[in-house]
């Protein structure tokens, strides 16, 4: 679904039923999230596709009680409807129930049931750590698109964040494209692309990367486990560019919304240095080593910034980015446009 600014849902959701709450117990409590809306994932096809929901983690050293063999966690619907989908009882699948997906269950509900919101309909499965989940947005004529669940007006609920996105560093390249590779732990990372320039003699087309991530205050258990935590996606990012001479606004420019699902390629939205992060598995049997992905950004997503269009001379760059709590920060830097 287009949008301007891209990734900002304008359509509204109409859900099944008042009830909000989360797919694990505690279902009205708070849990850490691992993997978020639109992170990078790697594709045998097209090198990386972007995560199409949430992964909300669940403990497999502490299995609840009563689950059975390989299995650990019951998982609940966060709406009610008519179960859509529904793998085989004993396959690693998913439900499709209402306007959200279920992924890497066991389904314990078959296609064509009523569910009411808060009932069991699975299991997790052990060496998952997480069930994902999507969340569709139904549109006329039959179309439907995927939407971020951490939205604001969603269901997962409560969900507190007091921490701000960090912006690490701005660097500025030439326009490069960049291909997709994997690192030894079969994640996806972008390689190196373009010539690094002065920020102090930019000329022509430049690429401007950002590197950044969003961090959280709410840790769950991720505090016995401190490993396991690893760097959200950003929610927005927008960069403003100020004439210095003259104090002017020349350029304000929102880069993107994580409300939807963006449509560029993903080598387009992320740019040469980004990781994925590793997965939990993977994390835990490679202890001790750091897991946590990295996440550059391109400020001109499939295009670059034309320094031609702008007089010679100094100019100021901020950068701002906003967690989906609606926490920001921001960073300057000092340019010099050279033609």
């Amino acid at each position: 679904m287009p949008s301007d600014p891209p990734g900002k849902l304008t359509a509204a959701q109409r859900y099944n039923d008042d009830y909000f709450g989360w797919p694990v117990a505690p279902v009205q409590r708070q849990h850490p999230i691992r993997s978020t809306f639109l992170d990078p994932r790697a594709d045998d096809r097209h090198g990386a596709i972007y995560h199409q929901g949430v992964d909300i983690a669940v403990n497999d050293v502490q299995p609840e009680r009563g689950a059975p063999r390989a299995r650990t966690h019951r998982v609940y619907a966060i709406e009610g409807g008519v179960v859509e989908e529904a793998t085989p009882p004993g396959v690693r699948g998913n439900v499709h129930l209402g306007h959200f997906g279920y992924g890497h269950v066991d389904a314990s509900v078959r296609p064509g049931q009523r569910v009411f919101a808060g009932q069991m309909i699975g299991w997790t499965w052990l060496t998952t750590w997480h069930v994902h989940l999507s969340e569709f947005l139904f549109l006329p004529g039959g179309r439907r698109i995927l939407v971020n669940p951490l939205r604001s007006g969603g269901k997962l609920r409560p969900y507190v964040d007091r921490f701000g996105p960090l912006i690490h560093e701005v660097r500025f390249y030439t326009p490069a494209d960049a291909q997709w590779g994997r690192r030894r732990t079969n994640v996806a990372v972008l390689r190196p692309a373009g010539r690094r320039l002065d920020r102090r003699r930019l000329s022509g087309s430049v690429d401007i990367r950002v590197r950044a991530a969003d961090r959280q205050s709410f840790q769950g258990w991720f505090g016995q486990h401190p490993y396991l935590a690893a760097p959200h996606h950003l929610y927005r990012l927008s960069l403003v560019l100020v004439h210095r001479p003259s104090g002017q606004v020349v350029l304000r420019r929102p880069v993107f919304w994580a409300d939807q699902l963006l449509g560029i390629p993903t080598n387009q939205h992320y740019a040469p240095g980004t990781k994925q992060n590793l997965t939990a598995e993977g994390c835990v049997l490679a202890q001790p080593t750091n897991c946590r992905g990295s996440f550059w950004y391109h400020l001109f997503p499939g295009s670059a910034w034309d320094t031609t269009g702008y007089p010679n001379g100094r100019y100021l760059l901020r950068v701002r980015a906003w967690d989906i709590r609606g926490n920001h920060t921001f960073r300057d830097v000092e340019l010099v446009v050279r033609n």
